[in-house]
This record gives C-alpha cells, sequence and structure tokens, in this order.
C-alpha cells in the first residue's frame, strides 16, 4: 500500500571524536609528563535500519481499540518454523517447498522462518506436518496481537496542565524528580502504532525527544503513525510515548515520567501495528520479535509493549530473552478484559514485566486483567464516571497532531512503569533484574500483604525507588586500549545525565577517551554494556582539552570482554635532582 508519508525526525548523533581547539586536527607533539584534564559529551549511537521487502500488501487503516469479538487468533495463512541446527539455508529452501510453504522473511536473532502457506490448507494441519519432520526443533503460528487501551474516551480540551495529571502523584512523581528527571544516555523503545512526528509537546525535531525508529508493518524507517484504523483515530503510540518522556517544563501541554527533550530521555518509535482485513488494528508476533530485536540491538535499554493476544509463541519468548540477556528490561500490559492473564503475551512471558491498572482511588482497574502474570500495578485510569479520571497524555490525529486527551487501560499503565524504569538507569540501577527488583521491593502494596494477583508485588512508588542507590552510572575516563586490556589513566567521573563530562587527572600525551555503563556491576565490559571509545585526543599538561564527544552503543551478545585496570595509571612524581 501507499501511505502518504511523515517525515522521520532524525536526531543527529554526537560526533565520534574531537580536540579541543579550533576542532583542526594538530600534529601530534611529544607527550609531557604531568596530568590534565578533558571535557565533552556523551551519547547513545542509534541509526535507522535500512527497509526490507515485504511481499504482501496490506490496506490503510482504521483504529480498532481491542480485539473484536470472534476475531481470529492467528494469521490464516503463515507461520513460524524454527529448524534444528545443521541444515543448510537450501536444504531448508526445499523441506519448506516439500511441506508445502515458502518463506518470506527471517527473524535471525531467533532464527525462525516466517513462512506462507502455498497448499491452502489450514495453519493446524499444516503445523502439524513440521512437527512430525525430525529436522524441525518447533512449528507454530504467526499470533496477532492486540492494543491494551480500552475503547476510545470523550475529548477534552486541548489545553491541559500537569495538575490534571493525577496519576504522577499517586506514584510520587515530584519528590522522584527532586533526584533525577531522566537522562539523555537511556532510549526507552516504544512498539506501538507510531508516533506523530508534528506534535508539538513530543514530536518536533527541535524538541530532541525522538531517535530514529522503524516501521515493520509498511518496512520502512518511518514510524510515523497515520491512523489504526484511520486517520481519524487518536494516536495509541504517542499517547503511550508522552506518558514516558513528553518534553516537560517547558511551558507547553503536560509532563512525561522523564523530563524528555534534548539532554534528557529518548524514545525510539517502533511502528507494527497496522490494518488487517475483516480484524482491524493488529500486529503479528513476527512483527513483535523484529521490533524487539531491532530495539535490543539499537541501543535501547527499556522497552514499552502495551498490547497483547493470546497464543504462547516459542520464537517471541526468545525474543525476549534476547534482548533480556542484553540488558534491556521489558514491560508489557496485563490486558483489559478483567479476566485472568495466564494466556495472554507478551506479559505472561519470562523476563518480561506485567503491568496491571489502578485507578484514581488507587484501586484496582474495573477492566484491568489479573493473575500470574501481573508483577507490578501502575495508573491507568477510569474513565467510566469521569473523563479526567483517565491518564492524561499526548495524542493526535495526522491532520490534528497536537491533541491532549485522556484514555485508559493497561496501556498507558505500563509506561508509568517503564518510564519508572528509565528514571532508575538514569541514576545507575542497571541491569533488568536488579531494575525489576527495586520497582517490587519499594512498590506500595495495595492488596493483601506481599505479592497477589490483583497488583503483583504493588503499585509502583518512583520517590521511593529513586531514593535506592544506584551502583552503575556512565562514567567516562581516558587510557589507553591493548587488546582486550584498558589501562586507565584518570579519573573514572560519573557522567551528568545530560550527557556532559569533565575528566581530571588524565595523564599527559595522544590517549583515548572511554564512556562505560557497566550494565551487571562484574567490572567488565561486555555483552548489554554501553561503551564508547573516542581515540586520538591530545592531553596537555595543566590544560583541558574541550570538545571531545563519545558515541556509546550497547555491546552485543558475543562480544570479547574488555577488562579496564582496577587502579588507574598516574604519572610518577619526578625525582629532585
Amino acid at each position: 500500500m501507499t501511505l502518504r508519508h511523515i517525515a522521520l525526525i532524525v536526531l543527529a548523533t554526537f560526533v565520534l571524536a574531537a580536540c579541543g581547539g579550533s576542532g583542526a586536527a594538530p600534529p601530534t607533539p611529544t607527550p609531557t609528563p604531568g596530568v590534565g584534564a578533558v571535557s565533552g559529551t556523551v551519547s547513545v549511537s542509534v541509526s535507522a535500519a535500512p527497509a526490507r521487502a515485504r511481499t504482501a500488501a496490506r490496506q490503510s487503516s482504521r483504529k480498532l481499540w481491542q480485539a473484536p469479538p470472534g476475531a481470529p487468533l492467528f494469521v490464516a495463512d503463515q507461520l513460524l518454523v524454527k529448524i534444528r541446527p545443521g541444515m543448510s539455508p537450501a536444504a531448508a529452501a526445499d523441506l519448506h517447498r516439500q511441506l508445502g510453504t515458502t518463506e518470506i522473511r527471517h527473524l535471525r536473532r531467533v532464527d525462525v522462518a516466517v513462512l506462507r502457506i502455498t497448499t491452502g490448507e489450514p495453519v493446524p494441519a499444516v503445523i502439524a506436518r513440521y512437527r512430525a519432520n525430525p529436522a524441525v526443533e518447533y512449528a507454530e503460528p504467526n499470533f496477532y496481537r492486540f492494543l491494551a487501551a480500552a475503547p476510545r474516551p470523550n475529548l477534552v480540551p486541548n489545553d491541559p496542565r500537569y495538575s490534571d495529571q493525577w496519576h504522577y502523584t499517586t506514584i510520587s512523581l515530584p519528590a522522584a524528580w527532586d533526584v533525577t528527571t531522566g537522562s539523555a544516555l537511556v532510549v526507552v523503545a516504544v512498539i506501538d502504532t507510531g508516533m506523530l512526528f508534528s506534535h508539538v509537546d513530543i514530536g518536533l525535531s527541535i524538541l530532541g525527544v525522538v531517535v530514529p525508529g522503524y516501521d515493520f508493518y509498511d518496512d520502512d524507517t518511518n514510524p510515523a503513525d497515520p491512523g489504526c484504523e484511520s486517520p481519524s483515530d487518536l494516536s495509541h503510540g504517542t499517547h503511550v510515548a508522552g506518558t514516558i518522556a513528553a518534553a516537560t517544563n517547558n511551558g507547553v501541554g503536560v509532563a512525561g515520567v522523564n523530563w524528555g527533550g534534548a539532554g534528557r530521555t529518548k524514545i525510539m518509535p517502533i511502528r507494527i501495528f497496522g490494518f488487517y482485513p475483516s480484524i482491524g488494528c493488529t500486529a503479528t508476533t513476527a512483527d513483535v520479535i523484529d521490533a524487539i530485536e531491532y530495539a535490543a540491538d539499537h541501543s535501547a535499554r527499556v522497552i514499552n509493549m502495551s498490547f497483547g493476544g493470546g497464543g504462547f509463541s516459542a520464537s517471541e519468548q526468545a525474543a525476549v530473552d534476547y534482548a533480556y540477556n542484553t540488558g534491556v528490561i521489558l514491560f508489557a500490559a496485563a490486558g483489559n478484559s478483567n479476566t485472568n492473564c495466564s494466556t495472554f503475551y507478551p506479559a505472561n512471558y519470562a523476563n518480561v514485566v506485567g503491568v496491571s491498572a489502578t485507578n484514581i482511588a488507587d484501586g484496582k482497574a474495573w477492566y484491568s486483567n489479573f493473575g500470574a502474570c501481573v508483577d507490578l500495578s501502575a495508573p491507568g485510569g477510569d474513565t467510566t464516571s469521569d473523563v479526567t479520571e483517565g491518564v492524561l497524555s499526548t495524542t493526535g490525529i495526522p491532520a490534528l497532531p497536537s491533541q491532549y486527551q485522556y484514555f485508559q487501560g493497561t496501556s498507558m499503565a505500563t509506561p508509568h512503569a517503564a518510564g519508572l524504569a528509565a528514571l532508575l538507569i538514569s541514576k545507575g540501577v542497571t541491569g533488568p533484574a536488579s531494575i525489576q527488583n527495586v520497582m517490587q521491593t519499594t512498590a506500595d502494596d495495595l492488596g493483601p500483604a506481599g505479592y497477589d494477583t490483583t497488583f503483583g508485588w504493588g503499585r509502583i512508588d518512583a520517590a521511593a525507588a529513586v531514593g535506592v542507590p544506584g551502583p552503575n552510572p556512565m562514567r567516562a575516563f581516558s587510557g589507553v586500549l591493548s587488546g582486550t586490556t584498558i589501562t586507565v589513566q584518570s579519573d573514572m567521573v560519573t557522567v551528568a545525565t545530560n550527557g556532559t563530562y569533565l575528566v581530571t587527572n588524565a595523564v599527559a600525551g595522544v590517549k583515548s577517551v572511554f564512556a562505560w555503563q557497566d550494565a551487571n556491576g562484574n567490572g567488565v565490559i561486555d555483552a548489554g554494556d554501553l561503551y564508547g571509545e573516542t581515540p586520538g585526543v591530545i592531553i596537555t599538561t595543566g590544560m583541558t582539552t574541550t570538545g571531545v564527544a563519545v558515541s556509546v552503543t550497547e555491546r552485543p551478545v558475543g562480544s570479547v570482554p574488555i577488562t579496564p585496570s582496577a587502579t588507574p595509571a598516574r604519572p610518577t612524581r619526578p625525582t629532585r635532582p
């Protein structure tokens, strides 16, 4: 299909290297014994992936907030198959032909083929044939996923204030903001319907909130929300993103859990939802898998998934595990059917934090699912009796993009939790297990003492959570990399939340400047850590080399570990004659 494209706002990443003075590269001087200093900025490197072709065209769109009654559970002519190790691609393609399918894409990180049935048979019959073949590890449907927001609420005036966002006071955000308002070094991926890039409180490039994302529905680098299901439907993805990190303290519109903007927390929009005939606004597990992998591979530290559906997918679980093992924490909505969420995914997967919804009275929202998938709860609102008891955030439509509306749903609860995780990372709490543990042990226990299946470990408390010490902030330092060892030759200093740093007691000479956040706290630069190096920096005794920018990326699984020296190497004092 051809959609009217809205230009993707791409934030320019910082340069990889710079020196003081005019910026021209001077001749390398003879190093002078002594120490100097280095200052500059650290940024997270995020780049858009190339578009890939999709074989099937799809129609554009009307919005559907939940699965319609009787909607199918999975795509009628597709399945996901994982072949056991050892089979060549050519042999796999021949096997697929024999079993009545053809591969339409490959989910690289989980090594799963997305197949289209060519025989016209029903999905269960073809799955049974695959499962009977000894070369097949597993075969499963390509399940549908639906947004986890309740039906669209009534419109409200377009001039709301922060004071209308009762849900932030409920989770003690003002006190948390005294500690941290977020960090430019934290990227939150919002896997959803896309975003409105012309919204004045989150989407405009001048605001500096958005980093490049991807559209896995249209397979391009423009994850704009065209309206799902129609251009007249409000943007679900923009509402979710605004709760996480709307531009804040800018005199416009609403606040975010993080104060999004230039030098502040970033949003990576990833679109997976679009129109499917007779079903509506829907995504598939194949697109969810692509989106999770993309976010993990492009330095997102938090993933928000305000959607779900029935049917366990081993491939989707594998994608979740991949992201989790790279240091990403994933949040998912528990669902809005007021029923047990035991078959609602992705919230029910291992390594996903499931979030239920509370109302303005700090009780269970009437629609919120319950069950073992619930780890935490957060405000989701309830617009049944009063629209202002919903969650207020950014939204709009392509023709009128800068709106603010009250929504309700576990879709709205989930970004409160994801936003709090980003605040924790900004103050040095790292690693998905550590972040979840802090959030659970500091939550307000609303139900029976301890864990319960309505509120999980409790409703999140931002002030209590950020009060927990963060042992692993982003640090900057200078030194020399040789093989897999860095000889640290300066103080290791904490990078400010806006990305600036000043490295002190740096040994003079031509050195590298490093930035590193030790996600798992093991003292080694390895998988899941954010890390970057700017080589060739000239440090002069008694002077500060300015303007040195370091771009960090997430170390992938399988990276060779790099070990910083335990004690910074300092110059020795000259011997007196």
